[in-house]
C-alpha cells in the first residue's frame, strides 16, 4: 500500500511540475506591437524564399523575417527553451522564451528592442562568461 501511495504521490508531483512559459507567435506580435506599433512580420516573395527551418538547429517550428523600427531581423520559434537558448548561443542571437532572434547584433535600434522584451543575448562577450 505504501508504495501505491509513493507511486501516486510521484506521479502526481510530476504531472503538477511548472512548465515553462513559451510565446505564441500571437503573444510575441502583441508584445512586439506594445513596444513598436509600426512593427510588421515580412512576407516572402514566393515559396522558395523566406526563413526555412532546416537553417537552423533542432526544434525549430517556424522562422519569420520581422521588421522592427524600419530594422529587419529574423525570428525563430522553437519548441523548447533549450531550443532557443541553444540555437541563440550557436548563431550568436538572442533569446526570449521558445524564440531566437537572428540579425540582431550590430543594430543599436534593435539591441535596444531586445533589451525592452528582457531577451537575453549570445555573443562574444557573454558566451565567454558560460
Amino acid at each position: 500500500m505504501k508504495t501505491f501511495l509513493f507511486l501516486l504521490f510521484l506521479i502526481f508531483f510530476i504531472s503538477c511540475k511548472e512548465k515553462e512559459p513559451i510565446y505564441t507567435k500571437e503573444e510575441l506580435y502583441n508584445l512586439a506591437k506594445e513596444h513598436d506599433s509600426n512593427m510588421a512580420f515580412i512576407l516572402p516573395k514566393n515559396m522558395q524564399e523566406g526563413i526555412k527551418c532546416e537553417d537552423y538547429t533542432e526544434g525549430c517550428l517556424s522562422g519569420h523575417t520581422v521588421k522592427i523600427r524600419g530594422i529587419e531581423m529574423i525570428g525563430v520559434e522553437f519548441s523548447t527553451h533549450q531550443q532557443a537558448k541553444d540555437a541563440a548561443k550557436k548563431f550568436r542571437g538572442y533569446q526570449l522564451r521558445n524564440w531566437m532572434f537572428d540579425d540582431v547584433s550590430g543594430e543599436p535600434l534593435l539591441e535596444d528592442f531586445m533589451k525592452l522584451l528582457k531577451a537575453e543575448k549570445f555573443h562574444e562577450d557573454t558566451l565567454k562568461k558560460n
